[in-house]
């Protein structure tokens, strides 16, 4: 099989190619990328990361202190370097090692990330904080599901989180791009008592689910059972009764679901601290499509108009952490105006036929 061949100009969250372009890749795949330098670039620094050495020791002895780097090591967990080892470095990381990626899945990601519009990601960033810089409180509705919830960020601690747009030179982002959330503190740090304490009523867990697990491969097969218990949330919902960011109850008015609901409410029994949620997500890449199976990059995944996710749990202090994908929820001012979501897609879809329809085009 030939070589993938990608052109390192083509990701745009790098901002202006200039200078090294540098890509990592583990010992197994590293064959299979080829990656030249495009527009801009002096040259592609083409690197292995070796078993026992991290992340930020490769950078600091092997690549140059303004170089662009993206990370692609399926199978591997990959700790982000401190501020130290980064430098003014730029860098991009695809979440390959808490979820099983095929080397079809790899591919796809560099594929759709080269073709990911950055410009677009950015303004929907700015209109997204712009609206919630205007309103303290937000609402997260599921209309079939007839599921309502207020976020009130000003009730308590949170701390809003942007992994979209162009980079500067310091900051690190996943790859692809295309996420913003709100955590109950900093993304990195897992805090126990720390919630998302403005958060009160009912959600509609209904998409695909994704179960990260930690470094300890023995893990993998409750990994692909919990996985595959949620499995059923594909298309049946499972409804949370969430006080203060908590959960309190987890029920579903479909039969189908109830294995799903079942697992999760054992869950959250056995370990109190699923019940938190710990982060409110929102998925503004709309250029991947989901992959149907348990792969961490669909957490960037946007449909045509944005997509909520719930992110229960963080490893290693939770064996798993949970993030439940709902292409059906919506994102809404107190006056109901749609931030993104199922409804923004709805009046979007409505105001372009009627737009058709006056002109008499197409």
């Amino acid at each position: 099989m030939s070589p993938l061949e990608i052109t390192a100009s083509d990701f745009g969250q790098f901002g202006e190619p200039s200078g090294t372009f540098c890509l990592v890749t583990d010992e197994s795949g590293g064959k299979a990328i080829h990656c030249l330098p495009g527009r801009g670039y002096d040259r592609v620094l083409h690197l292995t990361l070796p078993d026992g050495q991290s992340l930020g020791e490769l950078l600091d002895a092997r690549v140059p202190a303004d170089a662009h780097v993206l990370v692609a090591c399926p199978g591997r967990f990959v700790t982000s370097p401190g501020p130290r080892e980064l430098g003014g470095r730029k860098l991009s990381v695809l979440p390959a090692g808490s979820t099983p990626l095929t080397p079809g899945h790899v591919a796809y990601f560099l594929q759709t990330a080269a073709r990911t519009d950055v410009a677009r990601q950015e303004a929907l960033a700015e209109e997204f904080f712009g609206h919630a810089e205007a309103h303290d409180r937000l609402l997260i509705t599921d209309d079939e599901a007839g599921c309502e919830a207020e976020f009130d960020h000003t009730a308590g601690e949170c701390v809003w989180n942007q992994q979209a747009g162009v980079l500067s030179p310091g900051e690190q982002q996943v790859f692809p791009s295309g996420k913003l959330s709100v955590t109950a503190a900093e993304i990195t740090v897992f805090s126990p008592e720390a919630r998302l304490s403005g958060l009160t009523g009912t959600l509609a867990l209904r998409g695909w689910p994704i179960v990260h697990r930690g470094a300890d491969p023995a893990d993998e097969p409750g990994q692909q059972r919990l996985f595959e218990a949620l499995a059923p949330l594909v298309s049946h919902p499972v409804r949370l009764t969430v006080t203060g960011g908590v959960i309190e109850d987890v029920t579903s008015p479909d039969a189908a679901a109830r294995p799903a609901a079942e697992a999760l409410d054992a869950l959250l029994t056995a370990e109190p601290l699923y019940r938190t949620i710990w982060e409110l997500g929102f998925g503004i890449n709309t250029t991947t499509e989901i992959i149907p199976a348990n792969c961490g990059p669909n957490e960037v995944h946007g449909a045509s108009h944005g997509v909520v996710n719930l992110g229960l749990g963080v490893t290693p202090t939770t064996r798993f952490a949970l993030a439940f994908l709902c292409p059906r929820s919506s994102l809404l001012t107190p006056d109901g105006t749609p931030v993104l979501g199922a409804r923004r897609a709805v009046r979007r879809g409505r105001m372009r036929r009627v737009s058709s329809a006056s002109c008499g085009c197409h």
